[in-house]
């Protein structure tokens, strides 16, 4: 569709004062904002125009207009002035970090908060999908009331942890000679085949020479293996979600927060690529987001692939700062993610 420049700039006017001020907007405040002098006359002649070619609709409420889907999407393909991150942008993000991080879940956590508190609206990221962990080392620390942590580390420096309560008949004492075999014979396995062994007879069969009954320490073990290979997550501002939602009643929201918390899903609607993607309302491809706007960019981790950012926010938002922001936090972790490899 081709829109005159006079249609060009009382379109992107309408989305940024709708942007601003979420009221339907009328053709005597864009003619006090516009640049150019124009009669409201012609400013409504222009409007219908827009409207009839859908990229801008009317309220029943007013008299004024707001965008349409349309109109988001060929302000953000035509219109929208953007530019990429440049590296200044970049290291004003990583020193906004604050302190230093043993583990990569602890970067991403401080990336999705910063990037939520920066914008008001909910950051997400997943890191990527690795084949590759291994087991570094499994240890046993005991606790008051026949209670112990089992802790298991990685060789992507995630540390993962589990409470685990000690049948009364059994002492930490006798599962010594099970721990010094993980850590003999496990570490450097990737967890995956070590899970593997665990579904077959092969680990029990071994652990059985032990221990009599080795059952809840497998349980253990293997409940601790399968969290450490878990995809999970990182959310910052996971209740900002309510403020641009529809729904009002907590029984209709939990469907949204559950979502949001299932990094499968979050993978099946964001995009990997290393460039910032936007997708409004139904784009998105998932009912529950039909109210929201994603803006997702991929960040790559030397030697594992990429992992991916994303801001969900309401559709009226300000798309230019947001796009770069997502962009510089994105180089950010690309950058700080070297340092976990």
């Amino acid at each position: 569709m081709a829109l005159t420049e006079r249609q060009k700039l009382i379109l992107t006017a309408i989305i940024y004062e709708y942007t601003q001020r979420e009221h339907a907007v009328g053709s005597k405040s864009l003619q006090e904002h516009l640049d150019i002098k124009i009669s409201s006359a012609t400013i409504r002649n222009e409007m219908a125009a827009l409207e009839s070619d859908d990229l801008i609709k009317k309220l029943h409420t007013s008299a004024g207009r707001v965008p349409s889907y349309e109109g988001y999407r060929y302000y953000l393909d035509h219109l929208m002035m953007t530019r990429r991150a440049t590296d200044r942008d970049v290291q004003a993000v990583i020193q906004s970090f604050r302190g230093n991080f043993h583990e990569i879940d602890d970067l991403l956590d401080e990336t999705a908060r910063t990037l939520s508190n920066l914008t008001g609206y909910t950051a997400l990221i997943l890191k990527p999908r690795r084949i590759d962990i291994k087991v570094s080392g499994f240890r046993l620390v005991p606790l008051e009331g026949h209670q112990l942590i089992a802790v298991l580390v990685t060789n992507d420096g995630k540390v993962t942890s589990q409470t685990f309560k000690l049948p009364n008949e059994m002492a930490i004492e006798s599962l010594e000679s099970m721990v010094a075999y993980i850590n003999d014979q496990m570490v450097g396995r990737p967890v995956n085949d070590v899970l593997r062994m665990m579904q077959s007879d092969e680990l029990p069969t071994q652990m059985s020479r032990m221990i009599k009954t080795p059952a809840a320490f497998l349980q253990l073990f293997g409940d601790v293996l399968a969290r450490s290979n878990g995809d999970n997550v990182h959310i910052g501002g996971r209740l900002n979600v309510l403020d641009f939602s529809k729904e009002t009643d907590i029984a209709d929201v939990k469907p949204l927060l559950e979502f949001l918390n299932n990094a499968e899903d979050v993978r099946q609607i964001a995009s990997p690529t290393r460039d910032v993607q936007v997708k409004i309302g139904r784009e998105i491809g998932e009912p529950l987001l039909s109210e929201f706007s994603l803006i997702t960019r991929g960040f790559l981790v030397p030697n594992q692939g990429s992992g991916i950012i994303a801001l969900l926010g309401p559709i009226p938002m300000s798309y230019s700062t947001n796009t770069l922001l997502t962009d510089a936090f994105g180089e950010a972790l690309s950058r700080k993610m070297i340092e976990y490899t």
